[in-house]
């Protein structure tokens, strides 16, 4: 296969410590190594990406300047009328995410270069808006735009709110625009439109699983210590279930929760009495050397099935048992196995090779043919 030009448009890159960002940073390093030209276009920042481009052959284009626009605005703690107000600019102006489409509609279609590939990632769906504006009006842009959607739009079911109908015809849009569609697990499909089905294509999280350092010592934790690594979210992938049954428990454990999303864990740590650990996130490397030192791990299952969480994986390259936690139906008896070393009923990843990153970027470049 001949060396591409490829961009890839992204609201998250290395160095912020997210699916997205860890989607989009995996493809341009192993772009990079096969040797392809690759440019990222990312959020303005002050991070000095210059070490990054000398090791990885690639170029970033830190030029997307947001004024506004916050991944992390709907889980901070805000006033009542703040939150009114964000919820109806969000739903129904996609405020202030739409920022990110207006810039990335301002440089491409100002672009002279043309590409082989543009992979645009989502969340936010802003990006793949300000992709689908300027690949109407550049014509010459592109041949092949994928729009990598590692969750779903306006059918998302986990959504505590509809989206007003203009934005689904917004979201049409977009995908009418898009060469190919591409989702991380085939069961994505069922929340997105039908008609778009033929553009669909399956790929998955990506991994270059040479840079993996793993704890090269036996398990021997003086107690059951176990982990949980990830976002929470009230009704969808809740963990007070799972809390409110170890605070019951009578036994020495430890449970070490990594998020950003606190606020449903913070009231159980007086309760659990010190059994619980509640984390700040670290760099994924250092989280799956941490990861790896655990009896098991836990992995607390999305409501909607539409939506699969991407930890998955980096568990089962951690090499640890994973105890699948149900919000709605949770098993207390499988808890009870796990927590006295029965592993018998753990959550099994079929062939992990998979998930290599030199396959998927194959995928992605296959797509270009």
């Amino acid at each position: 296969m001949k060396m591409k030009k490829v961009l890839i448009v992204t609201a998250s890159f290395y160095p912020q410590n997210s699916p997205r960002s860890f989607r989009a940073t995996e493809l341009a390093k192993e772009l990079g190594r096969q040797g392809h030209q690759v440019i990222i276009l990312t959020k303005e920042n002050e991070f000095d990406y210059s070490d990054f481009e000398m090791k990885y052959s690639c170029k970033v284009r830190s030029e997307l300047v947001i004024n506004k626009y916050n991944p992390s605005l709907f889980m901070t703690r805000r006033s009542l009328f703040r939150r009114i107000i964000d919820r109806f600019l969000y739903q129904f102006f996609l405020y202030p995410e739409i920022e990110i489409s207006v810039t990335i509609y301002k440089l491409l279609t100002k672009a002279e270069e043309s590409f082989d590939l543009i992979i645009s990632i989502a969340k936010p769906y802003a990006v793949h808006i300000g992709c689908a504006l300027a690949k109407k009006r550049n014509r010459n842009l592109t041949e092949t735009w994928v729009a990598d959607c590692g969750d779903p739009f306006t059918l998302c079911k986990s959504n505590i709110y509809d989206f007003p109908f203009y934005i689904k015809y917004l979201e049409k849009f977009l995908f009418r625009q898009a060469t190919y569609i591409t989702l991380p697990v085939r069961s994505a499909m069922e929340a997105y439109f039908q008609e778009f089905r033929p553009k669909m294509r399956i790929i998955p999280q990506g991994f270059n699983f040479s840079e993996i350092k793993l704890s090269e010592d036996p398990v021997n934790n003086p107690y059951p210590t176990f982990c949980y690594a990830g976002a929470l979210y009230r009704n969808t992938r809740d963990p007070r279930n799972l809390l409110d049954y170890l605070s019951t428990l009578d036994i020495k454990y430890k449970f070490i929760v990594y998020t950003t999303t606190y606020e449903l864990v913070e009231p159980y740590q007086e309760k659990m009495n010190g059994k619980l650990e509640i984390r700040k996130p670290i760099p994924r490397e250092k989280l799956l050397f941490v990861l790896s030192k655990m009896d098991f791990l836990v992995n607390i299952d999305n409501v909607y099935k539409e939506q699969v969480p991407s930890k998955i994986i980096d568990y089962a390259i951690a090499g640890r048992p994973i105890l699948n936690i149900e919000p709605q139906t949770t098993d207390y008896k499988n808890i009870h196995s796990f927590l006295n070393g029965d592993y018998s009923a753990q959550l099994k990843i079929d062939n992990i090779n998979d998930y290599d990153i030199s396959l998927v970027v194959k995928k992605f470049l296959e797509l270009t043919e």
